[in-house]
C-alpha cells in the first residue's frame, strides 16, 4: 500500500516575472503475508561473494538485507569472527520520494531546476567491501603499520583477547562481515538544473523563435549518508536487484547547450 501526492502552484505572474513550483512526494509499504506452499523464504538475489542475501521472508518485507555481523569474538590468533550470513541488516526500499521543481522566467530568460530527495532504505556495498580487502581504500591504511589488538573475547582464551594483527588480516577479515558496508540511502541531489535565452529574432532568416539554454543534469549531492558510492549506482533499478551495488557505473554528471529554433 502506498500514498503520492504532486502539488502544483503559480507562485507569482507579473508582466515580466513568473514562478511555478511542483512538489511530489510518495510513500509505499509492503508486507509478504506469505509464499508459496513448503517456503519460509526465498533467496532472489545476493552479492558476489554469498555474503549478503536480499530475501523474501513471510512477515517480512520485499528488499530485506541479510548478511553477516561481528560477533565480538576473536579466533585465536585474534582475528575477528563473523556470524552466520542471515542475519537482518535493512531493507532497500525507501522510506519515501520527494521531489522539488522550480521554473522561473524574467522577461527573456527562465531558470529552471529540480531537486528529488530519497529517505531511507540500505544498500551493501560489496565495491567498498573489496577496496578494503584489496587495501586500496583510504580506510585501509590505518593499523598498517602499527597492527591492531580487536578489542573482544578471545575464543580460544575465553578472556579479552591480546593478541596482535597485521593492517591486512584486519581489513581482510572486516570486509566479510556485512554489516560494515550496509549504508543508509537517504540523499538529496540537484538532479537537473537549466539556465535559458529566448533569443529576440524579429523576423531574421524566417525564424520565429530562438532560444538557447544551458542543461546540468545531476550536478552535485546536498547530502548523501553513504560513504564511498552513489545510492543509485546498484546492479540495476528493478525491484529484485535493488539494495546491491557492485562496481557498478556512478551515475554521470552531464553539462550540455541546447539551441531550439522554430521557423
Amino acid at each position: 500500500k502506498g500514498v503520492e501526492i504532486a502539488l502544483g502552484a503559480s507562485v507569482l505572474n507579473t508582466d515580466n516575472f513568473s514562478w511555478n513550483t511542483s512538489l511530489f512526494y510518495s510513500k509505499n509499504e509492503n508486507k509478504i503475508e506469505e509464499l508459496v506452499d513448503g517456503l519460509d523464504s526465498f533467496v532472489y538475489n545476493e552479492s558476489i561473494d554469498g555474503g549478503v542475501k536480499i530475501s523474501a521472508t513471510e512477515g517480512g518485507s520485499i528488499g530485506d538485507i541479510y548478511g553477516r555481523v561481528w560477533t565480538g569474538e576473536t579466533d585465536a590468533e585474534g582475528i575477528p569472527i563473523a556470524s552466520d550470513a542471515n542475519v537482518l541488516l535493512g531493507n532497500a526500499q525507501p522510506d519515501w520520494l520527494g521531489g522539488w521543481s522550480n521554473t522561473l522566467t524574467y522577461k527573456d530568460f527562465s531558470l529552471s531546476f529540480l531537486i528529488d530527495a530519497r529517505m531511507g532504505g540500505q544498500i551493501y556495498s560489496q565495491t567498498s567491501a573489496e577496496m578494503d580487502a584489496n587495501g586500496v581504500s583510504a580506510r585501509s591504511l590505518q593499523y598498517r603499520e602499527s597492527g591492531v589488538v580487536v578489542a573482544g573475547v578471545n575464543v580460544a582464551t575465553e578472556g579479552v583477547n591480546t593478541e596482535s594483527i597485521s593492517g591486512q588480516e584486519y581489513w581482510t577479515a572486516m570486509s566479510g562481515i556485512s554489516e560494515n558496508y550496509i549504508y543508509d540511502q537517504d540523499n538529496i541531489r540537484l538532479r537537473e538544473l537549466a539556465i535559458g535565452y529566448n533569443i529576440p529574432v524579429g523576423s531574421k532568416f524566417g525564424l520565429q523563435s530562438a532560444t538557447v539554454q544551458l542543461v546540468g543534469r545531476n550536478l552535485f549531492f546536498l547530502m548523501n549518508k553513504a560513504d564511498d558510492i552513489d545510492p543509485e549506482a546498484m546492479f540495476g533499478t528493478s525491484i529484485g536487484v535493488q539494495g546491491l551495488s557492485h562496481n557498478a557505473m556512478p551515475t554521470l554528471r552531464s553539462i550540455g547547450l541546447n539551441l531550439n529554433l522554430t521557423f
